[in-house]
């Protein structure tokens, strides 16, 4: 994590989130993985443990990066602070595949029950509304195909960490290549010096939309939303759990309670097939994750592939892919 930090870090280091990072809010997110229960299993293999914590950290070195905004880097920050465990899974216990926003707590309840961060906000003059809605900062969060600095995290840990597609120097490349234009909509957005990087980062959207659309990453969130059902419907824990526990905790009741939990951690791969299974199977459309980046060119700044002939295919494959129809391990019969 160190040397993936270090990409980020602006020569002026931001020294006040510091006191930020011990807090209880923050540190219940270092139990929180990113990839969204992909740790548990050995269907995948990232680099390190990546947690929501260090996903906070780096997105807020980001947007310090590129605004020197005191106030948008601790939204930065703060942004995923309701986060539940396994994140994006308890999404799928709710049912909500294809926008992904149900699960999260407000800022504002979050805050609210942190004496210490409510302290430090005061100390900064950051009030908890200020936090609220995130959209208000553009750097930090914007509305997709549009690149912001928690979609560019997204896509280039996707790469580094959790698919190993890209080494670290060509993040560091992509990264250095990035600055702050004006888009369509006269908003600030970060986008692309140079063609050529925009269009290598245009290939690592494309690794990344497909893995999230793609049947091993739902069978994974499938699977462990299905497992914490059990446990919520066992009564071994409340939904107010997953808000206030260790991820690790949670994983624990798991490998105690849910039978196939076992074969789940030793799974390496999943079986696609046209037909249903006798086995537990997945077999859903999910939330489509897509960034088309802007580029300086002499014209002003342009949209990749309004420029580059060849990457409107990219975005093509992106927009009509599907995995096949189900999914399934064979060592899983049933939850």
């Amino acid at each position: 994590m160190h040397e993936y930090l270090q990409v980020f870090i602006d020569e002026e280091y931001p020294e006040f989130i510091d006191k930020y990072l011990n807090t209880k809010t923050l540190n219940r997110l270092r139990s929180v993985t990113q990839f969204c229960g992909s740790d548990y299993t050995n269907l995948y293999s990232p680099r390190f443990l990546y947690t929501r914590f260090d996903h906070s950290l780096v997105v807020a070195h980001m947007t310090w990066h590129f605004t020197h905004d005191k106030k948008e880097t601790i939204a930065a920050l703060l942004h995923d602070i309701g986060t539940p465990c396994f994140a994006h899974c308890i999404d799928y216990v709710f049912g909500d595949y294809m926008q992904q926003e149900s699960s999260e707590r407000s800022i504002a309840t979050v805050v609210q029950e942190d004496q210490e961060l409510q302290s430090y906000l005061k100390m900064d003059g950051i009030a908890s509304t200020d936090l609220e809605e995130t959209k208000q900062y553009p750097i930090l969060e914007n509305k997709s195909p549009k690149l912001c600095t928690d979609r560019l995290d997204g896509v280039l840990h996707t790469c580094y960490i959790w698919l190993h597609t890209h080494p670290l120097n060509e993040i560091s490349e992509v990264y250095s290549d990035l600055i702050v234009l004006e888009n369509e909509d006269s908003q600030k957005e970060i986008g692309f010096k140079t063609k050529d990087k925009a269009e290598k980062f245009t290939s690592m959207v494309e690794i990344y939309a497909k893995e999230l659309q793609g049947n091993t990453d739902k069978f994974v969130m499938q699977y462990i939303s299905e497992a914490v059902k059990r446990l919520l419907s066992l009564g071994l824990i409340e939904k107010e759990d997953l808000y206030t526990k260790k991820e690790s905790q949670i994983v624990d009741l798991l490998a105690l309670n849910i039978p196939s939990w076992e074969s789940f951690t030793k799974a390496t791969n999943i079986e696609r097939t046209t037909t249903a299974p006798d086995n537990f199977y997945i077999s859903f459309d999910t939330k489509k994750r897509n960034t088309i980046p802007l580029v300086k060119t002499d014209q002003g700044p342009k949209r990749i592939d309004t420029i580059i002939p060849t990457v409107q295919d990219t975005y093509q494959k992106i927009a009509t892919y599907k995995d096949t129809k189900y999914a399934y391990v064979k060592s899983i019969k049933t939850i």
